[in-house]
């Protein structure tokens, strides 16, 4: 199994929505009808959205200091819908210590330089 996808399997919750990561190690979440939570305007559902902004870290963190992360605390800000597209996200370390790292991560359909979504967390990095 690679790293990548070891990265990924640790996480069932991550696998139960469909995040993915390619070759350069970017994440996505492939749209999928199901995961649509506004069928008016064709919204994904916020849970949704918040779910895999905080998957998307703790994959990163676990790829990147292979530690197993828990979450101490995540904020989400909703930023405009996510339509019915695929939601690519990006992860940003702010700072990482040897017990909690602090990362946030911004999630995007067509145009990175207009987030759908943004997620701010710290993360337990240690044994307990």
């Amino acid at each position: 199994m690679s790293e990548r996808d070891a990265a990924l399997a640790a996480l069932p919750y991550a696998a139960y929505l469909g995040l993915r990561i390619d070759d350069s190690g970017a994440l996505w979440l492939p749209f999928r009808a199901d995961l649509v939570g506004n069928y008016h305007i064709g919204a994904l559902h916020g849970g949704v959205v918040a779910a895999a902004l905080e998957c998307a870290a703790l994959v990163w963190l676990r790829r990147e200091t292979a530690a197993a992360p828990r979450t101490i605390d995540f904020t989400i800000d909703y930023l405009r819908p996510a339509v019915s597209r695929d939601l690519h996200l990006a992860v940003t370390p702010i700072r990482i210590g040897r017990a909690v790292a602090t990362v946030r991560v911004e999630a995007w359909q067509t145009d990175p330089g207009r987030p759908v979504a943004a997620g701010h967390g710290n993360f337990g990095l240690g044994d307990r």
